[in-house]
């Protein structure tokens, strides 16, 4: 078969490679795995079976991209080349994997029609049912329990007494007793628990999906003088693309001609648009707000800084360490005690009945799996309902261990519009007279700092004067002729270019970019006038949000952003934010989030944009916010706050915390009535029939104790008074 390896993903030292044939086959993908270790040059590798992808980090001076696919394609056997359609087509959506939802769900609606023809036999009908090895019922039992069994042979040969083995031998007692219809209760609470969790598996592997495409499908490229539509991934270095306003940048390349405003809150997290003109570099993933540039390839595709950084997320994702839950540990503990009981019955009674009953009791699986899942399906289901998405119970148990959490700023602690924080007159004019002359010259410009100055205006109910001319310039600000008068309105580049001087401000501009303001310079007939003093609106519950979090065991916060140094520690103050660490590029605030790790303390982060999506993949937790943010970010993060809500932090850590309560409380409620089974058992005061009563009659206890998870409410956040913006 041709191309029965092909790569997907490949950056030098890197490549990633779907591989066609052996499907699922463990010792395949094991042997392959061997193979790559030990041969020279591959430094780690990777295999994700259910995707069927080979991840391989390698020396390029000892081994070559075309020598890895040589060592793939020579290993796999003959018998494996001719792979199913979905593997020929190359397409590994969510769709075309392997769903184990519905798997778990007939054999759940199977053995559940099973049972319910039974209670309609013998309780409706009043008839009997035999439930003897070889009657119909006995051997359906055999049957259901078939995968069981075979796990639990499995188990065994590797010398891992579990709590599947426990439950198949169990289930073979039972038929061989002549119990069948326990061994179906068995079966039916254990195969429940199965879709419980594969149901929530599933949703989470959905929901985390493959990381989105950052860029664009289509563009213009300049051939001969005239712009031509292209694919992007059919771009090759050299090419001459052509962005217009609103379009996303989607190469990594020098301008060679033209000028525009360039929104890289995405790549950097600044909030205020960047002047950009022939000479200057621009980076994949960013957008073109105001003009048209003339772009010069030099790296598409895979080598972009935007498609590194991805393939760092999808790195991290991969390698994290799976934790051990304290379903897991309890799960160790009641095989053991398990086994003990059962052996300690039969020896001090001589009753094979008493310990069969024994076993039957201890066999019940809502210890380890039920009093967990539905803790965290409830819990999930209700953060949902609040436009939380929490993309698996390990992330909800972690959440409540954080000891330390990074913020980002923009968008996160802040929105991402400006506002006009305040209007500083310097000569005689009146601040309302200022904001009058401002709103007339930006009534036309649709840059955010102008929207800022134009929703003021209409706030404080002022009109705007007619102008009779108005000229914009990029990166710079506004020219307009206003009745008797010219009004400029921009930064120190435009008014030294029409001569203003603006020196003698220098003593009012200071203190306002200390505090991290964005400062424009207001001239009426080439003389300063004013100035307009812009900042990103705080949220109003973020103090509060940060304080709560102290509170339910937080112990630090830091603050790690794109944006300067003023802005940032201003920021920081105004919070109570203890550590601030400023203009950090993306790989640069993962490695912060890296170094608090290193010092054994788990962290939360919490950002919204690409910048943020490697600091989000490595952190213990991340969180992204959701409307404003990123779809690269939502991706990256365990957990998303789709309404772009802050409040939902508190929600979420509470709702941990409350989780883990409700764990516990169902892991006494299952093991304590164990205890209570396992002494009446003994004494011979329970039949292996009422044994298995005894788990519906538990799992319900401990399905309406997580129940209560569904109405959680934590404490309101309070809103911060005098949040508004001065001006």
């Amino acid at each position: 078969m041709k191309n029965k390896i092909s790569v997907r993903h490949s950056m030098p030292g890197r490549v990633r490679m779907k591989v066609k044939g052996p499907g699922r086959e463990n010792g395949i993908w094991d042997t392959l795995e061997k193979t790559f270790t030990q041969s020279t040059g591959i430094t780690q590798v990777r295999i994700n079976r259910r995707g069927a992808f080979v991840v391989l980090r390698y020396n390029p001076e000892l081994i070559t991209e075309e020598d890895l696919k040589g060592i793939a394609e020579n290993f796999l056997p003959a018998g494996n080349k001719a792979g199913s359609c979905a593997a020929d087509c190359g397409c590994t959506s969510p769709d075309n994997l392997d769903n184990p939802v519905k798997p778990a769900f007939r054999r759940f609606a199977v053995i559940s029609l099973v049972m319910g023809g039974v209670f309609i036999r013998t309780s409706i009908m009043g008839l009997a049912v035999a439930e003897t090895m070889f009657s119909p019922l006995g051997i359906i039992a055999t049957a259901a329990a078939l995968p069981l069994i075979k796990r639990s042979v499995k188990h065994i040969k590797e010398k891992n007494f579990n709590l599947e083995v426990f439950l198949g031998a169990s289930c073979i007692a039972a038929v061989a007793a002549g119990e069948a219809l326990t061994a179906f209760e068995v079966l039916w609470i254990n195969s429940g628990a199965e879709l419980l969790k594969a149901w929530i598996t599933e949703r989470s592997r959905k929901s985390i999906a493959s990381i989105l495409d950052a860029t664009s499908h289509h563009t213009f490229v300049l051939v001969d003088g005239v712009e031509v539509e292209a694919e992007v991934s059919g771009l090759k270095k050299g090419d001459v693309v052509v962005l217009h306003t609103g379009e996303k940048v989607c190469v990594d390349g020098e301008i060679i001609h033209g000028e525009a405003l360039l929104d890289e809150s995405p790549i950097s997290g600044r909030a205020d648009f960047i002047p950009r003109t022939s000479g200057d570099e621009v980076l994949a993933g960013t957008f073109v707000r105001q003009g048209v540039i003339h772009v010069r390839a030099d790296k598409v595709g895979d080598e972009t800084y935007l498609s590194r950084i991805l393939c760092l997320v999808e790195d991290s994702l991969a390698n994290r360490a799976p934790i051990e839950s304290v379903a897991d540990k309890l799960a160790a503990t009641l095989v053991k005690v398990g086994f003990g009981a059962t052996a300690a019955t039969f020896l001090i009674t001589g009753s094979y009945w008493r310990a069969f009953t024994v076993m039957l009791v201890m066999a019940c699986p809502c210890a380890t799996v039920l009093a967990a899942s539905t803790a965290v399906s409830a819990a999930l289901s209700a953060a949902a309902k609040r436009n939380i998405l929490i993309k698996g119970g390990r992330y909800l148990e972690e959440a409540s261990k954080a000891e330390t959490i990074c913020l980002d700023k923009t968008g996160t602690l802040t929105t991402n519009e400006p506002v006009l924080d305040s209007i500083i007159p310097v000569s005689s004019h009146e601040e309302e007279e200022l904001l009058k002359l401002a709103y007339s010259v930006e009534t036309h410009n649709h840059h955010p700092l102008a929207q800022a100055v134009k929703n003021t205006a209409e706030r404080r109910g002022i009109s705007a004067i007619p102008h009779s001319e108005c000229e914009y310039y990029l990166g710079m600000g506004m020219r307009a002729e206003l009745e008797d008068c010219e009004v400029l309105i921009g930064n120190k580049k435009l008014m030294e270019q029409y001569g203003v001087l603006v020196g003698k401000t220098s003593s009012k501009t200071s203190p306002l970019k200390k505090r991290g303001l964005t400062v424009l310079y207001m001239a009426k007939n080439r003389e300063i006038v004013g100035l307009l003093a812009f900042d990103n609106l705080i949220r109003p519950e973020s103090k509060s949000v940060i304080t709560l979090l102290r509170e339910g065991g937080i112990k630090n916060t830091v603050l790690i952003t794109g944006d300067e140094k003023n802005t940032a520690s201003e920021l920081a103050d105004r919070l109570g934010i203890a550590e601030c660490y400023p203009s950090l590029m993306p790989k640069e605030k993962a490695e912060i989030v890296s170094n608090i790790q290193a010092e054994r303390k788990k962290v939360m982060m919490v950002g919204d944009g690409i910048n943020d999506a490697l600091a989000l993949a490595q952190a213990d937790i991340g969180v992204a916010m959701g409307a404003g943010g990123s779809e690269v970010a939502i991706e990256a993060a365990d957990i998303a706050l789709v309404n772009d809500d802050l409040e939902g932090l508190v929600y979420v850590h509470s709702l941990s915390r409350e989780t883990l309560k409700v764990v516990n409380q169902n892991f006494w409620i299952a093991t304590g009535s164990n205890l209570v089974g396992v002494l009446l058992g003994a004494v011979g005061a329970l039949s292996p029939v009422m044994a298995g009563m005894l788990h519906i009659v538990h799992s319900a206890g401990v399905l309406a104790n997580s129940s209560r998870l569904l109405a959680y409410s934590p404490r309101p956040v309070a809103i911060e008074a005098g949040s508004e913006p001065k001006a």
